[in-house]
């Protein structure tokens, strides 16, 4: 099963974005990502741009002591796909970020609601586009098609 969808960053990028954290909170995200979808149904696949290396920018950051991330910018063409609604008001998309750090207890998807300042100099970063996926047991990211 497809956990979530989004951009994903190879190790070195991971590492650069990870760096931007000027607080560091004591749970640092493993995984360098954006999320289009979480628990994504099988029409919310979108096999069509998987593995598709995918340019952002990056235009923000917030602390709250809870959570730490960065706030980023989705090229026009690829806004369709980011179908990431607010679970808690379901018509309205979440900011588009990525979570850095947590705090003990923290939920990495309550980042969408700190309040980022701007960044002096917006940073533009690639990615690809991929699945999380939880299956027997296993964790793992993917840049394939999920119907095969």
């Amino acid at each position: 099963m497809v956990n979530y969808e989004g951009i994903f960053f190879e190790k070195e990028i991971a590492k650069q974005i990870s760096e931007l954290d000027k607080n560091k909170l004591p749970i640092i995200n493993d995984e360098i990502h954006c999320t289009f979808k979480a628990y994504p149904k099988d029409e919310e696949l979108f096999d069509e741009i998987i593995g598709k290396e995918i340019e952002i920018k990056i235009v923000g950051y917030g602390n709250d002591g809870k959570n730490s991330g960065l706030k980023v910018e989705i090229p026009n063409e690829y806004k369709k796909y980011y179908i990431n609604y607010d679970e808690e008001n379901p018509t309205k998309l979440q900011t588009p970020h990525i979570t850095l750090s947590i705090s003990e207890g923290a939920k990495p998807y309550k980042t969408k609601d700190l309040n980022f300042i701007d960044i002096e100099k917006p940073i533009k970063v690639k990615g690809k586009f991929g699945y999380w996926i939880k299956e027997n047991d296993k964790e793992y990211l993917s840049y394939e098609p999920y119907f095969k």
